[in-house]
This record gives structure tokens, sequence and C-alpha cells, in this order.
């Protein structure tokens, strides 16, 4: 018997450029459901209503700027693309000579589907966070480690996720609207990373280890909230 037809592929569901290469992609479906009992508990009838689909994108970038080649992504974080409104983004750093990685989450709902030109939800401007990278990782915080030559980087994060609100009508869902962007920041270091400098960073967190089998390492951890648009 022949082999089976079946797709071998991911998709560019959030419509990213050529740099950006996707390694997989999800679509899934989401609907409520209201249950009615019988007067002995068991199943009267069911309905099922607010339906829409969640989606998420994963990508190796293999371009030499990031923040411009994610282009309105970047400067209206929170918008619609590809009919899908964008709720998070990960970049990860893997380490020195890895490409960076770049993980999309969004949605959108079969009745009153959020669009990019009607009454659109709050966007956010990130693009000020965002390096202009290739490969390694690059500098989102500066360390006093570092600036000796203490301390040297091996993998570096970013999470901007955003709160969305949406609210269903008597006929689906009626309105949406975005809040609170908040940027979350994850550096790893070999040797101790030292003080950091905040700048627009909150609550920076140094973790130390050390060891008698291994050379010193550090993490640092902090986060920042941008305003919408």
């Amino acid at each position: 018997m022949a082999d089976a037809a079946v797709d071998l592929g991911a998709t560019n569901l959030f419509s990213l450029g050529a740099e950006f290469h996707a390694q997989s992609s999800e679509t899934e479906p989401f609907s409520t459901e209201e249950l009615a009992l019988t007067s002995t508990g068991d199943k009267a009838c069911t309905n099922d209503h607010d339906a829409g689909t969640n989606y998420s994108a994963r990508y190796k970038y293999c371009g030499s700027d990031l923040v411009g080649d994610l282009s309105t992504i970047a400067s209206s974080f929170g918008g619609v693309t590809n009919s899908i409104l964008v709720t998070g983004m990960d970049i990860d750093f893997p380490g020195p000579g890895a490409q960076p990685e770049i993980t999309m989450t969004g949605h959108n709902h079969d009745v009153n589907a959020h669009e990019a030109g009607s009454n659109p939800p709050n966007t956010f401007n990130i693009s000020g966070i965002i390096p202009e990278a290739s490969v390694g990782v690059p500098s989102l915080i500066v360390s006093a480690g570092e600036s000796a030559s203490t301390a040297s980087r091996s993998s570096a994060s970013l999470s901007f996720a955003l709160n969305h609100i949406d609210k269903e009508g008597n006929a689906g869902h009626f309105v949406g609207e975005s809040i609170t962007c908040r940027c979350d920041l994850s550096v790893d270091y070999e040797g101790n990373a030292g003080a950091m400098t905040a700048g627009a960073w909150l609550q920076i967190l140094v973790a130390l280890s050390d060891a008698n089998e291994d050379t010193d390492t550090s993490s640092v951890s902090a986060h920042q909230y941008i305003d919408a648009s």
C-alpha cells in the first residue's frame, strides 16, 4: 500500500516576512457550551456559543535586523495581522551563534471578528525593547559583570503579553479591548552578572550559582510595562 497523502510543513499564520521561517503552527477552535439538565440530572439540551479560533506559530529568524523585520508587529503589538488579533510574542535567544526563535499567539471570533481597520483594540509600540539582532545573545540590560569582563551572556528571552478582554453580546462576540502590556526579561550569564543598570526595567532580580565542579553562573529577571499607543 502506498504512503498516505499527509502534508508536511508549518504555516506562516501571522504573515511574517521572508526572513522568518515557520517551524510549527497550531489552530485550535474554542467555544462555550451551555448545558441544561433534566430533573434527574441527565442532559436535556446543550448550546454552543461564542466560537472562535486560537492560533500559535513558532519561527526561526534568518535576517540581520529583527526589530526592523518585525515591522508593524513591533510598532503596533496587539493589532490584527492576517485576520488574527496578536495577544502574545516570545523571543528567545538560545545561545551564542544561534538564530533567534519567535513564538506568536493570537485569536479571533467567528461572529463580529476583530478587524484591523474597524475600531480595533489598543496597540502597543514595543519596538524600543526588541534589539537589532541576527545571531547570538544581544544586550538587553546593562550588566556590571559584562562591563568588567567577568560575565558573558549565554541565553536570553523577551516575553510580551497583554490583557485582552472580550465581551459577548446577545448575537455573539460584541467587543474586545486590550490593556496592560507587559514585557518579561530573562538573561542567563556565564560568570557573575553583578549589578544591573535599571533603565525602564522593574523588579530586577539577580540569582547567583556556584559549585565545586563548574564555573559560576548567574541569571537576571525583570519586567516593564508599555503604554497603549
